[in-house]
């Protein structure tokens, strides 16, 4: 039983042994059928063949393509080639390794086949293979698209592969590729992006070949909703194009606050944060200047609001990270009010009166006498302060007012007016006296002595007459017997009333006179000096 299972193995294994060297050496050839191609093109027909080995290996092996019955397309002799074909046909395969591949160029509406090819090999066989045909599936392209809608065929489109996650800053690779029959001028590949592409050829199977076009960039926020085209351009013009829309995930941008432009002090109102973030928010968050949380939500409600509401941002927050809004000031306007500060003082000559108005709007300041309105001499602006300066001689006016108004009311507030001081004249008179008395005093000394040195015996009497007026001078009223006692010591017990003059700034050249005078005297500053006795 054995012996008889291993018979029939051995009968099989020779019957398929004998099946492959028969096949081996058998008259046989492989074409794709049918074989796509663009009008106008190139196309290369694959083609590779057998035929059973001689004994005597043929130096000379010519192959020939024909169609129908033998009406040659290829021969190396061209004179026998249908005129057709002539110049446009050529065998870019290489006959002693069996390969019989063909060449047409440029592609004829008329060239759709089907053609076989036809081996002769001297002094040995001739053989056509027309069990084995192909034909020629020829596409057209038309730039209108009207007819191209109707159009028998139109070039393959670019196949174009995008990541369907594509982030702001991260590189990522696009690709786009396009089958083709002419290997020797292949389609060009184009993009619309500007990066640099690269770009590689294979070979497919039933006579195509496949050249592709790889993009690598990183995208920006400009590229998300944008169209990512390639292009692929044949000989003559044609193109066939394809696109895809990228998704270009990134943070939130553009975070801002709506508001309403203007508000009244006491007014409510509802803020609302918006960005713009692929995806979409999904959550805000509202902070003051440091930070600290407000609240939660898109929207965000103010009650009474006045000008003291501090300042405040928001936060958007997706799945690729957050962003943040600039800080918002409310716009709270209200009425002019004078603040504390303002005044009015004095120098030696001018008043300057001081009146500092917050309000928003910023107010129309002046100011106001009794008897009119003064212009103020300078208005200095700062955000929601003015200061306005009045500066100058005010006349006899008490007071003055300071008069502020915008367009949510007016305010009017009066400022007294110092009066002038007259400080620097009393002290400007105590200095020039300070100055002069003790010059007159010691003048008046030093002369007296003077005249009493050259003449004590001559003016004795001149002398005791004004001790004893001196000593009288000194005397109050209302001292009776002091008075008596002065009274005795003058001779002949009489008073000595009427006016002296008296020498006080003699020369040592001056002669005194019996009366009194100098013979040749000056005066201190140039004036007499009189004494009531």
């Amino acid at each position: 039983m054995d012996n008889h299972r291993c018979q029939w193995h051995f009968i099989a294994f020779s019957f398929f042994l004998r099946a492959v060297q028969t096949s081996a050496s058998s008259w046989t050839a492989e074409v794709p059928s049918p074989v796509s191609a663009l009008l106008g093109s190139c196309v290369v027909i694959p083609c590779s063949f057998n035929y059973p080995e001689p004994q005597k290996k043929s130096s000379e092996v010519t192959g020939i393509w024909a169609k129908e019955t033998l009406k040659k397309i290829y021969h190396p002799d061209r004179s026998s080639v249908l005129q057709d074909f002539k110049n446009r046909t050529q065998l870019v395969g290489d006959l002693q390794v069996k390969n019989c591949s063909l060449r047409i160029d440029p592609l004829h509406q008329s060239d759709t086949g089907p053609f076989y090819f036809r081996v002769e090999i001297k002094d040995y066989e001739k053989y056509s293979y027309v069990d084995n045909r192909v034909s020629i599936d020829i596409k057209d392209n038309y730039d209108c698209a009207y007819t191209s809608f109707f159009s028998k065929g139109l070039p393959e489109l670019p196949t174009l592969s995008v990541s369907e996650e594509v982030r702001v800053g991260e590189l990522f690779t696009a690709s786009c590729s396009v089958s083709h029959s002419c290997p020797t001028d292949p389609p060009v590949l184009t993009w619309s992006h500007s990066a640099t592409p690269t770009v590689q050829s294979q070979q497919l199977s039933k006579g195509q070949w496949e050249v592709t076009s790889s993009l690598t960039f990183a995208p920006t926020v400009a590229d998300h909703n944008k169209s990512l085209s390639c292009t692929a351009a044949y000989r003559g013009g044609k193109k066939a194009e394809s696109s895809q829309t990228l998704n270009v995930k990134y943070a939130p941008l553009d975070v801002r606050v709506e508001r309403e432009s203007t508000l009244q002090e006491g007014d409510s109102v509802e803020l609302r944060c918006s960005s713009d973030g692929n995806p979409a928010a999904h959550s805000y968050q509202w902070h003051s200047p440091s930070g600290a949380l407000l609240s939660r939500g898109q929207t965000y409600r103010l009650e009474r609001v006045s000008r003291h509401t501090g300042a405040l941002y928001c936060t958007a927050i997706n799945t690729e990270g957050q962003g943040r809004s600039s800080q918002v000031k409310l716009n709270v306007i209200y009425p002019p009010e004078i603040k504390v500060g303002s005044a009015c003082f004095s120098n030696i000559s001018t008043v300057t009166c001081l009146c500092i108005v917050e309000s928003v709007p910023l107010s129309d300041v002046q100011w106001s006498l009794p008897d009119g309105v003064l212009s103020s001499t300078k208005v200095d602006r700062h955000r929601s302060v003015i200061i306005a300066t009045l500066q100058g001689s005010l006349g006899f006016a008490d007071y003055t007012l300071c008069h502020a108004n915008n367009s949510e009311g007016n305010t009017t507030q009066a400022f007294k007016l110092p009066k002038k001081d007259m400080t620097w004249t009393v002290h400007v008179f105590i200095a020039v006296s300070a100055f002069l008395v003790p010059v007159l005093f010691m003048s008046a000394w030093r002369l007296t002595r003077k005249c009493r040195k050259s003449h004590d015996g001559q003016h004795a009497t001149t002398t005791q007459n004004i001790a004893i007026v001196t000593a009288k001078a000194t005397v109050s009223d209302n001292s009776a017997a002091t008075q008596e006692n002065i009274n005795n010591e003058v001779s002949g017990n009489q008073y000595v009333y009427g006016n002296m003059e008296v020498c006080t700034n003699c020369s040592l050249r001056s002669e005194v006179k019996a009366d009194g005078r100098c013979d040749s005297y000056e005066s201190v500053m140039g004036e007499d000096i009189y004494a009531n006795v």
